[in-house]
C-alpha cells in the first residue's frame, strides 16, 4: 500500500511539474499584467529594465559634462553664438540689425520680405541620409545707392556675427550714380 501511495504521490507531483509549475516558470504568457508573467518573463524585464537604467545613468554623465562646458562659456561668448546661430529667428532683430547697417551708408532697406526657405528640396542632388540641423530663412529687400556704398554695406553684412549668404543681387539704373539694388540673404536657425 505503501508504494501504492508513493506511486501516487509521484505522479501528482509530475502533473503538478509539467501543469503548473514548468509553464510558471519558463512559459510565456504575454501578459501586461505583472503578476500573471513567468519567472523567465519576470527575469528578461529585469534585465531590460536594468539596461536602461544602466543607459540612462550614461546620460545623464553625459548631460553633466555638457551642461559644466556650456557654464564654463562666458556668456557674452554665448549672447555670441545665439547671434551666430539662433534657435528662431526674431524678424524684427534681424531687419533691425540690416537697417543699421545699411544706415551707416545713407542707404534705408524698402520693400521687406522674410519667408521660411525651410521646406525646400535640396537642389544639390545629394543621395542618402542628411541631417540638417538648421534650416534657412531667406530675407529680401531693396536698397538705393552708389556702388562704393553697397560694397561697404555687404562687407559690413559678411563681417557681423549673424551667419548671412547673399542668394540673389539685381540692380537697376535710373541714370543716373544712385542705383536701386534688389537683395536677397539667407540667414539660419536651428531646428
Amino acid at each position: 500500500m505503501s508504494n501504492v501511495v508513493s506511486i501516487i504521490l509521484l505522479v501528482i507531483g509530475a502533473g503538478l511539474f509539467v501543469g503548473y509549475i514548468n509553464p510558471t516558470y519558463r512559459g510565456a504568457t504575454g501578459s501586461s499584467v505583472m503578476a500573471e508573467k513567468s519567472v523567465q518573463e519576470l527575469r528578461l524585464e529585469r534585465v531590460r529594465y536594468a539596461t536602461a537604467l544602466t543607459k540612462t545613468r550614461e546620460i545623464e554623465v553625459a548631460r553633466t559634462g555638457l551642461l559644466e562646458k556650456y557654464n564654463s562659456i562666458a556668456e557674452e561668448d554665448r549672447e555670441k553664438l545665439q547671434k551666430l546661430l539662433p534657435d528662431h529667428v526674431d524678424s524684427v532683430r534681424l531687419i533691425l540689425d540690416v537697417n543699421n547697417i545699411a544706415a551707416q551708408y545713407g542707404m534705408t532697406l524698402k520693400n521687406i520680405t522674410l519667408t521660411d526657405a525651410g521646406g525646400e528640396d535640396s537642389e544639390d542632388g545629394e543621395l542618402g541620409p542628411q541631417e540638417v540641423r538648421s534650416e534657412p530663412v531667406e530675407f529680401k529687400f531693396s536698397v538705393s545707392g552708389t556702388y562704393d556704398n553697397l560694397r561697404s554695406f555687404l562687407t559690413d553684412l559678411e563681417q557681423s556675427l549673424r551667419l548671412i549668404d547673399i542668394r540673389n543681387l539685381t540692380f537697376t539704373s535710373p541714370g543716373t550714380a544712385i542705383y536701386d539694388y534688389t537683395v536677397t540673404i539667407a540667414t539660419y536657425r536651428l531646428q
